[in-house]
């Protein structure tokens, strides 16, 4: 990788990669930042890459899926699964606002999320969570199911 970065910055290329991308600790302002979505297929199922940018910088992501197959009783035919969700910046303590942290992006991410479902008739979002952050996927109305948290949608 390092390698490949360096072959680049030589060529006078940008990587575009997530991790090049990521905002980091730099300054944004939140009403410069825009909401884009890109649909792919993978693995037989269908993936949208949810993310807030600003400056072509990425401030926070969501991975969400359409399975094609469940390997789980959880999951059925009309289930999506948030598979990452993801808002960079340094961690701060809860209640506490920082740059990107605590500001509503993550809440964001997931609506949008939840209305890519709506409107491909999905009745069941799954988030795959650590034990840490159920709380706050409480907050957004999802409750445990197995081992996820779900949220059962109109």
């Amino acid at each position: 990788r390092q390698l490949v970065a360096a072959d680049m910055r030589k060529s006078g290329k940008e990587c575009k990669c997530i991790r090049c991308r990521e905002i980091k600790n730099l300054q944004f302002n939140l009403d410069d930042a825009e909401t884009k979505i890109m649909r792919y297929k993978a693995s037989k199922g269908t993936e949208f890459f949810i993310s807030v940018e600003c400056n072509n910088k990425i401030i926070g992501f969501c991975r969400l899926r359409f399975p094609s197959q469940s390997l789980r009783k959880e999951i059925t035919k009309d289930s999506a699964i948030v598979r990452e969700l993801h808002v960079y910046g340094k961690a701060e303590k809860i209640g506490k606002k920082g740059v990107s942290q605590h500001r509503g992006i993550g809440k964001h991410l997931m609506q949008t999320a939840e209305q890519i479902c709506i409107k491909h008739k999905k009745r069941k979002i799954l988030v795959i969570s650590g034990i840490g952050v159920r709380e706050y996927y409480k907050k957004l109305g999802y409750k445990l199911e197995g081992p996820y948290m779900v949220k059962y949608l109109k």
